[in-house]
């Protein structure tokens, strides 16, 4: 039996098409005519920024297929990062299991393959994302398990943050567009949406924030491989076991750069999950605090510096979310949740010196 969660749609462009997975994936290799005739095949959308699906045998995930179309400036990522990501991380067994396995696969080249991962997105075990634990719980459980790991991949790929280091050509890529956005080399795609472009003229009208985006770029460093977009909906979170297992996706942003925008890309749900109307409130320097310090520990680095980049970079990280934000919007004029997003925003950026400060103060001396 064959099922679908989606409706069929013909093949008309680059994009797999929900209809045509199980064809696609007989040609690529994954499934076998037997399969077809004797088994129950299952295909699930769960994609957002990509059309991305789940493909079960007889309730089994067996694979995940991800597909990118025509290229769209520099917002979408590149499919030859996350195939080398994987590769590297895999063949030296840097961050095992952190990486999802690829698989063989002879289909179309503008579709990744890999393994299917048990867990589900990190933002869904908090009670914001309809989650059994409070807002703390969830964030010092995300936080003890990827630390280490994420420090580890840090780590073992400084080496491509040496001067003269053989860079692969995918990763040698300028900062990510929320630090270039008012220099003129943002993707030409930001411009086209009239809700992208309403967010990106109201803050580019405050100088300010102007000034705060334009230093945090100044700030970038390239030092080793990072994710790029270590935001929640890349995190899974297999809790069962022991230890409980932690996988992060979607590697195709990943680049040669400061690891400390992969700690601001994680600490920038903190202000959005804030009810405060102070967007940094103590607990939520605590829980920015808590990021840094095993991060610190485990990866050696400067902590007073790792507290200035991310003070600087999570307003740029927000900045950014306001702006996808608005994107899946109808229309931005009203929505409650982008003014909220917008003011947290301004507010980072314009108070990033109070935050390193307060996070100096808190973070421990002795690191």
């Amino acid at each position: 039996m064959i099922r679908s969660t989606v409706t069929a749609e013909s093949n008309q462009d680059s994009l797999l098409r929900p209809g045509a997975v199980i064809e696609t994936a007989l040609r690529g290799g994954l499934i076998s005519t037997e399969d077809i005739v004797c088994r129950d095949v299952l295909v699930d959308q769960i994609g957002r920024s990509h059309p991305v699906f789940r493909l079960s045998v007889d309730d089994e995930p067996i694979a995940i297929l991800k597909c990118f179309g025509p290229k769209q400036g520099g917002t979408d990522g590149n499919p030859a990062r996350e195939r080398l990501i994987a590769q590297l991380c895999h063949a030296e067994k840097l961050a095992e299991h952190l990486v999802p396995e690829l698989l063989d696969w002879s289909g179309p080249d503008n579709i990744i393959v890999s393994r299917a991962i048990s867990g589900a997105a990190a933002w869904s075990f908090d009670e914001d994302g309809g989650g059994a634990l409070n807002r703390a719980e969830a964030w010092q459980k995300l936080v003890s398990l990827i630390t280490p790991r994420l420090a580890a991949f840090h780590r073992g790929t400084r080496h491509f943050g040496r001067p003269g280091a053989n860079v692969p050509l995918p990763f040698q890529a300028p900062p990510p567009w929320g630090l270039r956005v008012f220099d003129g080399d943002v993707p030409h795609e930001l411009w086209q949406s009239p809700n992208t472009a309403a967010v990106l003229r109201e803050f580019g009208a405050l100088p300010h924030c102007v000034a705060a985006i334009r230093e945090a770029r100044a700030h970038w460093r390239q030092m080793c491989l990072i994710h790029g977009d270590l935001k929640h909906d890349n995190i899974l979170l297999l809790p069962a076991g022991a230890p409980p297992r932690i996988t992060i996706v979607d590697w195709e942003m990943s680049q040669i750069g400061d690891p400390a925008w992969d700690l601001a890309c994680l600490a920038g749900r903190i202000p959005m999950s804030t009810q405060s109307t102070d967007t940094w409130p103590a607990h939520s320097i605590d829980q920015a605090v808590a990021l840094i310090q095993p991060y610190a520990l485990a990866s050696k680095l400067n902590v007073p510096s790792l507290c200035s980049r991310l003070a600087r970079y999570v307003g740029a990280v927000l900045l950014m979310a306001c702006v996808q934000y608005a994107s899946t919007l109808a229309a931005v004029e009203g929505d409650e949740s982008l003014e909220q997003l917008k003011r947290a925003t301004r507010d980072t950026l314009k108070g990033r010196a109070a935050l390193t400060q307060h996070l100096l103060e808190r973070v421990d001396s002795n690191l």
